[in-house]
C-alpha cells in the first residue's frame, strides 16, 4: 500500500515538474518574441517624446500615491514625481491619516494650503477631510488629499480616484522613484494600440543600493545586501519574462500596485480597488477584465520592458516574510473570489491560460513543496530514499532554475532594460545570487506562502503595515 502511494507521488511530482519547466520555457519564448516585436515597433525614448510632447491628443494622467507614515522618504519621492518628463499630468498624494511627520513635511516643503474641492465619490473610500494645493506655481501639479485612516492602501488609492479627473491614472507607492520617461513609455503603448488600452504594467526594480539625486536614480546598482539582491533577480524574472510573455497574448494577470496605468472610466465602472482585499491590484484588474468581457468590449493590456520605477524592497528576512505572507493571503483570496474566471475561456486568454497557470504552478507549488519536504523527511527516517534518483531529480531542477535566472540576466543585458552604473559588478552579483537562490531565498518564500495560506484559511485578521523605509543613498556633493 505505502509502496504504491510512494510511486504514485513520485510520478506525479516528476510529471508536475516537467510540465512546470515546459511552461517556463514557453514564457521565455513568448517574452523573447515580444521583445523582438517591441524592438521593431517601439522607437527610442527621444522619438517617443518628440511625437507625444507636441501633440494636443496626448492624454492627461493623474498619478495617485497613497502615503501612511512615510516621513523618511516622502520628500524624495514627491520630488521624483515632480521630475517626471510629461506634458500634462497631476500628482495626487493621499495622506492616510499618518501618525508621523508625513503631512507636516509636505505642508512645509511645498507651501500647501487648504482649497475648496468638488469631490465626487465615484468609488468607495473613507471620508476625505481636506484637499490642499501649493501657493507656489512650480508646485501647481501637486494635490494633497488628507483623509481618515482606511487601514489599507486600496482605500487611499480609491480616495485618489475620487479626486482625479483625467482619462488615465497611475497608481504607485509613495516610496517609489519614477524614471523621468516612464509616462512617455507607457502612453506610447496606449496611443498606438488598435484596441482600447485599459491597463499598462511597468517594469519595476529595487532602489536598494541605487544612488539618488533630486528624486532621480542617477546610479543604478544591484543591492549590496543578500535579501534585496534576491528580490532584484526575482523582479527581473517577473517583469521581463512572466509579465512580458503573458502580455504578448493579452493575458497579463497583474499590474503591480507599485506602478501601473489604468483607464479611469473602466476602473470606476469596475468598482475601483477593494479596500478589504489583500491583493487589491490583481483584484481590480480581474474585475476590469470581467467588466469588459461581460459588456462585450475589446481591450488590451500591455507590459513596458524598460525599467520605469524603482521601489525600496524589504531589507531583512522579517520584513520580507511579512510582505510575502500578505501576498500569499492575497493569492488565496483571488482564487476564492474570482474562481468563476479560472479555466473559463469566456474571459479570454486570462481565463483560459493565465489563471489556470497561476492556480496550478504558483498557488499549488508551495503546498506541494511542503508535502514533498515532509515526505522526504519521512523517507529518510524510514530509509526509503533512492538517493541516486533523488540527486538526479534535484540536480535537474537546480540546473533549470539557474538556467532561467541566467537567461533573464542575459535578456536584461541584451534588451538594455536597465543601465547599470557598474555593469560588470552588477551582473556578477546577480549571477552569484542565482546560484544561492534555490537554497536560501526559495525556501523562505515557500514557508511564507504556506503560512499566508494558513492565515487565510483560519481567517486571521490583517492590517496594512507599510515597510519600514531606510531611505535611499544620496549622491555625495
Amino acid at each position: 500500500m505505502w509502496i504504491t502511494i510512494y510511486y504514485i507521488f513520485c510520478y506525479l511530482v516528476f510529471a508536475y515538474t516537467m510540465v512546470l519547466m515546459a511552461s517556463y520555457l514557453y514564457l521565455v519564448f513568448m517574452s523573447h518574441r515580444a521583445q523582438g516585436h517591441i524592438s521593431v515597433n517601439i522607437p527610442d525614448d527621444e522619438t517617443i517624446k518628440y511625437f507625444l510632447q507636441g501633440s494636443p491628443l496626448t492624454p492627461a494622467v493623474s498619478i495617485i500615491a497613497p502615503a501612511f507614515n512615510e516621513e523618511v522618504t516622502i520628500l524624495d519621492n514627491v520630488n521624483s514625481l515632480m521630475n517626471i518628463d510629461y506634458p500634462n499630468y497631476e500628482i495626487i498624494i493621499v495622506n492616510d491619516a499618518s501618525t508621523d511627520r508625513t503631512m507636516e513635511l509636505l505642508i512645509n516643503e511645498y507651501k500647501l494650503v487648504e482649497v475648496p474641492y468638488d469631490i465626487a465619490m465615484k468609488v468607495q473610500s473613507k471620508p476625505i477631510k481636506r484637499v490642499l494645493k501649493s501657493t507656489e506655481e512650480k508646485y501647481s501639479k501637486l494635490v494633497v488629499v488628507d483623509k481618515e485612516h482606511g487601514g489599507k492602501k486600496a482605500d487611499g488609492s480609491n480616495a485618489g480616484i475620487n479626486v482625479c479627473s483625467n482619462k488615465y491614472f497611475v497608481c504607485t507607492d509613495v516610496d517609489c522613484i519614477i524614471e523621468p520617461m516612464a509616462l512617455y513609455r507607457m502612453m506610447w503603448l496606449v496611443v498606438n494600440s488598435h484596441r482600447p488600452m485599459i491597463g499598462v504594467s511597468a517594469t519595476m526594480l529595487m532602489s536598494n543600493g541605487c544612488i539618488v539625486e533630486d528624486g532621480r536614480v542617477v546610479e543604478a546598482a544591484v543591492p549590496n545586501t543578500m535579501i534585496p539582491m534576491f528580490q532584484q533577480l526575482e523582479y527581473l524574472r517577473s517583469f521581463l519574462i512572466s509579465k512580458l510573455g503573458w502580455s504578448s497574448i493579452n493575458a497579463l494577470p497583474n499590474i503591480s500596485g507599485g506602478f501601473g496605468l489604468f483607464d479611469t472610466d473602466v476602473a470606476v465602472k469596475s468598482g475601483g480597488y477593494d479596500p478589504t482585499s489583500m491583493a487589491e491590484d490583481v483584484d481590480m484588474l480581474l474585475r476590469m477584465v470581467t467588466y469588459m468581457k461581460n459588456t462585450g468590449q475589446e481591450f488590451r493590456l500591455a507590459q513596458v520592458p524598460k525599467v520605469c520605477c524603482w521601489t525600496e524592497g524589504p531589507g531583512n528576512v522579517k520584513t520580507l516574510c511579512r510582505q510575502r505572507i500578505r501576498w500569499a493571503r492575497g493569492l488565496f483570496e483571488i482564487i476564492s473570489n474570482h474562481r468563476k474566471l479560472f479555466f473559463n475561456p469566456h474571459y479570454g486568454p486570462i481565463g483560459a491560460f493565465t489563471l489556470p497557470y497561476i492556480f496550478v504552478f504558483e498557488f499549488i507549488a508551495p503546498i506541494l513543496e511542503l508535502v514533498g519536504f515532509l515526505f522526504m523527511i519521512w523517507l529518510i527516517i524510514t530509509g526509503g530514499v533512492n538517493w541516486d534518483s533523488a540527486l538526479i531529480l534535484f540536480g535537474m531542477i537546480y540546473l533549470f532554475s539557474v538556467f532561467m535566472s541566467f537567461f533573464v540576466i542575459f535578456f536584461d543585458y541584451s534588451a538594455k532594460a536597465v543601465k547599470w552604473e557598474n555593469t560588470k559588478m552588477s551582473y556578477l552579483k546577480l549571477l552569484f545570487v542565482t546560484l544561492l537562490e534555490p537554497f536560501i531565498y526559495h525556501p523562505i518564500i515557500t514557508y511564507c506562502s504556506n503560512k499566508g495560506y494558513w492565515q487565510f484559511i483560519s481567517n486571521q485578521t490583517s492590517v496594512w503595515k507599510p515597510i519600514q523605509r531606510q531611505g535611499v543613498k544620496k549622491k555625495k556633493q
